[in-house]
């Protein structure tokens, strides 16, 4: 199985359009942390995602009290409180417990 392509920077963006976006962005700079050795380095990872937001997202970063700004696990959950996880829909299944 051949593996996959190396993410680019033009790759990791994040918009602001909704939660699943914005898992994907934090996973995305998680997984070129890991790849890059910096996976324990918060301070890389929050530089790297402040320059990888456009539209609404680099507007609200903005708008963002600088203590959040200057931590990536605060700025992580900042960014998953302001955008929510779209849950999928119900397709109107039946269903089933997992006991």
């Amino acid at each position: 199985m051949a593996d996959a392509e190396p993410l680019t920077n033009a790759d990791i963006v994040f918009r602001g359009n909704d939660g699943n976006e914005c898992e994907a962005f934090v996973v995305a700079i998680r997984d070129l942390a890991f790849a890059k050795g910096k996976d324990e380095d918060s301070n890389w990872m929050l530089r790297y995602a402040a320059t990888r937001l456009r539209h609404k997202a680099l507007r609200w970063h903005a708008k963002l009290d600088p203590s959040i700004r200057k931590d990536w696990d605060l700025f992580v959950q900042a960014l998953f409180e302001e955008y929510p996880l779209v849950e999928e829909r119900d397709e109107g299944g039946i269903a089933t417990p997992v006991w």
